[in-house]
């Protein structure tokens, strides 16, 4: 997917709604141009490109080798809410052709869920 340069201002828009920073600077730190826009660097910009946009976005703004690039242990862990992290993983895995994570529908998952579907009520001491 291709952005034109006004799709991307767009885009911006959904980043920035509570700073100062122009559009044209946040995608100028973005595309390499400039090193910060205010309060925003590229490792910022890239935490909220994830947390606030659709992943077809995402790829169609940062591209995928800059995303493999950025997408380390330090970048995951600021990334809210934490369930999303594991879509990113997964995803970023699959890229980078590694092992994928254990999807967690293994024996400890069954007994953590168990309670659920066998209720123990009146048959208790």
């Amino acid at each position: 997917m291709l952005l034109t340069h006004e799709e991307k201002l767009k885009l911006m828009r959904n980043l920035n709604w509570d700073y100062l920073d122009t559009h044209e600077d946040m995608l100028a730190v973005i595309e390499g141009r400039l090193e910060t826009s205010g309060a925003f660097t590229q490792d910022k910009l890239f935490v909220r490109s994830l947390e606030r946009l659709p992943w077809h976005y995402v790829t169609a703004l940062w591209g995928i080798e800059k995303i493999k690039e950025l997408y380390t242990p330090e970048i995951a862990k600021r990334i809210w809410p934490k369930e999303r992290r594991y879509h990113f993983d997964f995803a970023l895995a699959v890229l980078r052709r590694e092992p994928l994570p254990r999807t967690g529908w293994g024996d400890g998952y069954f007994k953590s869920q168990r309670h659920r579907f066998f209720s123990n009520r009146g048959h208790g001491a």
